[in-house]
């Protein structure tokens, strides 16, 4: 089985979703540092003044050392606001109709916490691009040896493909400057890289802009179009 651990981020890019349909088991590194400046509360929508940023806002005064799982979310009205910066970007796209009410009933159950809110919208995009590969929590493991949040430590992550019989690890091109391969190989488990080049496709408000949220692809793929540009690997 190919294996897939990464964190549990806000309405990530396609490419996050390629590489979940491409594996047999998409592990949610959700007990590792929140990182204020990351891609955990955040992403990007194509607006009429050009991309710009959906951020949820979290309690973080005095919690440098969180993990995911810990951030909790702030009150005010930053729900409502989210979906009327949705609807005024995307509300003449074709999916618009499709996707707006989804969103709308998960915003309205008030999560109180961070992961929870992501988890479901990933459950939601994950549903709406037909993929059915299931997932975890690596915080439903007590991994012996582990030195803290660290989300880099290949070592958990060889010890989590471990658990779980992987002969693979699909990761992105992002973790070479510090993934160390070997170290899986070692282990038995092969490291392959995800090269994903994002499908240009009909957007609103002028010329097409890369690496969106997945909300952007989700309002405006073309009927009948397949999820990805490229068949999925043997995730068995």
């Amino acid at each position: 089985m190919i294996v897939t651990i990464h964190q549990p981020d806000f309405l990530p890019w396609l490419g996050f979703f390629d590489r979940w349909q491409a594996s047999g088991l998409l592990v949610f590194l959700d007990d590792v540092q929140f990182l204020r400046r990351g891609w955990h509360h955040r992403d990007r929508i194509k607006t009429a003044a050009g991309p710009a940023w959906l951020t949820v806002p979290v309690k973080n005064k005095g919690r440098y050392l969180q993990t995911i799982r810990e951030v909790e979310l702030e009150d005010g009205p930053w729900r409502r606001k989210h979906l009327a910066m949705i609807r005024a970007a995307y509300a003449k796209a074709p999916g618009f109709g499709q996707v707006f009410p989804l969103l709308e009933a998960v915003y309205a159950k008030r999560h109180s916490r961070l992961v929870d809110l992501n988890l479901e919208l990933l459950a939601l995009a994950a549903r709406l691009l037909g993929i059915a590969t299931p997932t975890t929590l690596a915080s439903d493991h007590d991994l012996p040896g582990r030195e803290g949040p660290d989300c880099t430590g290949t070592l958990r992550l060889v010890r989590l493909c471990q658990i779980y019989g992987a002969r693979g690890y699909l990761t992105g091109s992002g973790s070479r400057g510090y993934l160390d391969e070997a170290l899986f190989l070692q282990h038995g488990i092969r490291v392959e890289w995800q090269e994903f080049v994002h499908p240009v496709h009909p957007q609103l408000h002028g010329g097409f802009a890369a690496n969106l949220s997945v909300l952007d692809w989700l309002m405006l793929r073309p009927a009948q179009s397949p999820f990805m540009p490229v068949p999925p690997r043997d995730a068995a």
